[in-house]
């Protein structure tokens, strides 16, 4: 169904990720505030995860937000290291600050969904990285668009970089409630059938934007085989100065952990590796197939809502739930639709006429 491009010199995640047993868990506060906020996470945290997570530069919608302490807080991720044996990892949004990290000899980088949505800003920080031994995880772009997403990471490889993964946010959508964006599981999926060698973690804390959704998506992801999680968290959150709603506090990042299903979180030695690579395709291509149905099934629940809206409309004014011109019409649409997909007529046909049915069934 898709064709591999995994003709990247991308290295096998274990032999450059953080030893760890069966996931890889990146935490951490969205923005480093201060020093004692900083060191308190950090100590709170360190034995529930490989790498230490924080927000350096803060690119916010609203300018007068709070948008990070900057590079004066490189140092306080250094003590982090030093006192704690733990790798640290920040977010670069431009050249300079790769520099400032190369400097710092931070080891672990990642992209923002608003940085791999621009390619000319990436390439930037692709020439910038270059001749580096940085770790880069590159997360998706803020639109769905699955192209933008493969060019940052093809931008990055190209520049000399193979210890790349990729981490999964979710999409600004009108259709993302309850969450505060929505996962449109498929693209990820996708991804990995493109990559088939690439880890993809996940984000739940950005998919989620509020603690109570997060072990939810957690699960699911854990479920789509995903290499691990980057999840904020904050030693006060109701305190902290910029995502409070999404951060979990260090003790309820260990009760989620300890609240994974084991028989889930066994993600990178999972023996994946004996099996034959045309099963392990059968079974990622089933993935993306049981989340197409997934978003398929949302998508026509959404338009019976909105039949049945009409339906309150026409029985106000007295029109009659069939009215064969505009099904008619429907039909003409739907058909010239699919010929465009390749799709059959009579399938289109069909598939509309059980949906017509359950509609005047709703009116």
């Amino acid at each position: 169904m898709y064709n591999s491009i995994d003709q990247y010199n991308i290295q096998e995640f274990s032999s450059w990720s953080p030893s760890f047993d069966k996931k890889l868990i990146i935490a951490g506060p969205c923005s480093a505030e201060s020093e004692k906020q900083v060191l308190n996470t950090a100590e709170a945290i360190v034995n529930d995860i490989n790498i230490f997570r924080v927000g350096i530069w803060k690119a916010r919608t609203q300018p007068k937000t709070f948008t990070g302490i900057g590079k004066s807080g490189l140092k306080w991720l250094k003590k982090v290291e030093e006192l704690f044996n733990i790798p640290t990892m920040i977010e670069v949004l431009s050249p300079e600050h790769v520099k400032y990290a190369l400097d710092h000899n931070i080891k672990y980088v990642w992209l923002g969904a608003r940085t791999t949505v621009n390619p000319y800003l990436t390439e930037e920080i692709a020439l910038a990285l270059a001749g580096s031994d940085m770790r880069v995880f590159i997360k998706n772009p803020m639109v769905p668009d699955i192209s933008l997403w493969m060019g940052a990471i093809e931008r990055i490889n190209n520049a000399g970089i193979n210890k790349i993964a990729a981490i999964h946010r979710g999409f600004q959508s009108m259709y993302s409630a309850p969450y505060r964006n929505e996962p449109i599981w498929e693209i990820p999926i996708k991804l990995k059938c493109m990559f088939p060698s690439l880890p993809i973690l996940c984000d739940p804390s950005h998919i989620a934007g509020k603690t109570e959704y997060i072990e939810e998506i957690v699960n699911k992801a854990l479920s789509l085989d995903m290499s691990g999680l980057m999840i904020e968290t904050h030693i006060s959150p109701k305190d902290a100065l910029s995502d409070r709603a999404q951060q979990l506090s260090p003790g309820e990042l260990h009760e989620l952990l300890k609240s994974i299903d084991s028989s889930q979180n066994n993600i990178i030695n999972s023996g994946i590796g004996q099996i034959d690579e045309s099963v392990r395709q059968i079974e990622t291509l089933r993935k993306l197939i049981d989340s197409l149905d997934e978003s398929m099934l949302k998508t026509i629940s959404q338009r019976l809502k909105a039949v049945e809206e009409i339906g309150k409309l026409k029985k106000d004014i007295n029109i009659p739930a069939l009215q064969v011109s505009r099904w008619k019409e429907i039909i003409e649409n739907r058909i010239n639709i699919g010929n465009n997909l390749n799709l059959p007529e009579k399938f289109v046909e069909k598939l509309m006429e059980i949906i017509h049915y359950e509609a005047l069934k709703r009116q």
